[in-house]
């Protein structure tokens, strides 16, 4: 923006502020001006003659002659400015405006996560850690975590999703996509967490088959540069946390992974309506790092989601949809959160994620069943048949839901028959009618940490 088209308006301001310094009885001891633009705002600079005054500044720094100001230069705003001398700030340009309405963009850079636009632009940062949300119904908060959920798909994450409501995250449209079924009710959430924490272990093992110049990879980037067979890195997203922490040590568990779960490529989103500091303990707190709050109803919800009573108390101001605050990066701004549209969000639910092919222990799975239980994909018999292995019943049991989804078992016709091994993923775990019961089936002696490979990379 060239500053050359503000100079007259800059000499017509300057003139107006020595004519109401003269009016009011006071010295027009202008030394200089300047024009100067910062984040594309253009700031009139008036440097007052400090010496000439003999100390008699009250008058130049009273609200009163601010206001008076404001008001000759017909509402631009005026500040103050006297902790190294005496000067008047004059804004020259508008203010700058965030849009109504803003649809997700189409044409992103992979890798990069689309949140929004700032006064000063799109917000598209590359990297995200842990997120916590909060907004009331209405505000913008569900679409906020929808994008986040589709933007984790087209990087080729992992999406683990929790939705007591089953609203945001409608089962019906997310199981087909996401890395296991939508975690409704707390025993559920603890599966997937549980899942989740099995996988990190697999990692630490993996992370120690290669090597950075004679050390292991500080982190899942260094790792997928290093590895022959690059992993997929994880977003678990909870809506309604808040509504879980009662059962079963969920919250500990949570700080737990997001304080851990960093190097091994995990991001935790965290969404509330309303959250109170018994919610967000200060460990906790800690390692959410990217705060993100829309209209709240009262501001402590917002001072503890935003970690700042100062922006939660803006917070309780915003009206329009999908307008937030932001913290990334240690800076707070207001912005306005993309906009997902029904079709798009189709488009999103048709992403696959390639993944990873079965794991030596998931063969054996299916190995057991051909050879042991004609083909049937019983739980509580696999789960017993492994149990040396570290497989609980319940992991057992989501695999078997999550290998339904994607018809690798049968569905069982009624409630007590079992789901069946199907020719698709005969061929997966690389068996011929025959093969399966050629395949030693191990149950034992495996470390649990190169075995224990849980939906997260089957799915």
């Amino acid at each position: 923006m060239p500053l050359t088209r503000y100079l007259a308006e800059a000499k017509r301001c300057s003139e107006i502020i020595a004519g109401v310094l003269t009016q009011r009885g006071l010295q027009p001891v202008i030394q200089s001006i300047v024009l100067t633009e910062d984040n594309q705002l253009v700031w009139l600079i008036i440097f007052l003659n400090v010496p000439a005054l003999n100390g008699r500044l009250e008058g130049y720094c009273s609200p009163e002659l601010i206001h008076h100001l404001q008001t000759a230069l017909h509402g631009k705003l005026v500040f103050l400015s006297n902790s190294t001398g005496l000067r008047y700030l004059v804004l020259l340009s508008k203010l700058p405006t965030l849009p109504v309405d803003l649809l997700y963009p189409g044409d992103v850079e992979r890798g990069i996560f689309p949140l929004g636009e700032g006064f000063y632009g799109p917000i598209l940062p590359r990297r995200l850690r842990n997120v916590l949300v909060a907004g009331e119904p209405g505000s913008g908060k569900s679409n906020f975590e929808l994008i986040l959920a589709h933007t984790a798909l087209q990087n080729g994450f992992l999406v683990y999703l929790a939705d007591p409501d089953a609203h945001t995250f409608n089962p019906d449209a997310w199981n087909s996509v996401a890395a296991a079924p939508v975690a409704e009710g707390p025993d559920d959430l603890v599966g997937v967490l549980e899942m989740v924490d099995a996988e990190i272990d697999r990692r630490k093992a993996l992370f120690s088959t290669v090597s950075d110049g004679g050390l292991p990879p500080a982190d899942l980037e260094a790792y997928n540069r290093l590895a022959l067979q690059p992993l997929h890195p994880i977003m678990l997203i909870v809506d309604e946390a808040n509504s879980y922490f009662d059962h079963k040590n969920i919250l500990s568990r949570l700080e737990d992974l997001s304080r851990r779960g960093r190097k091994w490529g995990v991001v935790i989103v965290l969404a509330a309506h309303n959250w109170r500091a018994k919610d967000v303990s200060r460990g906790l707190s800690a390692m959410f790092p990217t705060r993100v709050c829309f209209r709240v109803a009262d501001d402590t919800s917002g001072a503890v989601a935003l970690n700042s009573r100062r922006w939660g108390k803006q917070a309780m101001r915003l009206r329009q949809p999908g307008r937030g605050i932001l913290l990334l990066d240690g800076r707070y701004q207001v912005f306005q959160a993309y906009r997902l549209s029904p079709e798009q969000e189709r488009q999103g639910l048709a992403i696959k994620v390639d993944l990873s092919p079965l794991s030596e222990l998931e063969r054996s799975l299916v190995a057991y069943a051909l050879d042991q239980m004609d083909g049937r994909f019983v739980v509580n018999k696999l789960a017993a048949a492994f149990a040396g292995q570290g497989v609980t019943s319940h992991q057992v049991k989501i695999l078997s839901q999550n290998w339904e989804r994607r018809g690798w078992l049968t569905s069982p016709q009624h409630a007590t028959d079992a789901r069946r091994v199907t020719p698709e993923l005969r061929s997966l775990a690389g068996f011929s009618r025959t093969s399966a019961q050629e395949a030693q089936v191990h149950t034992g002696g495996c470390e649990v940490a190169q075995a224990v490979r849980t939906i997260s990379e089957c799915a």
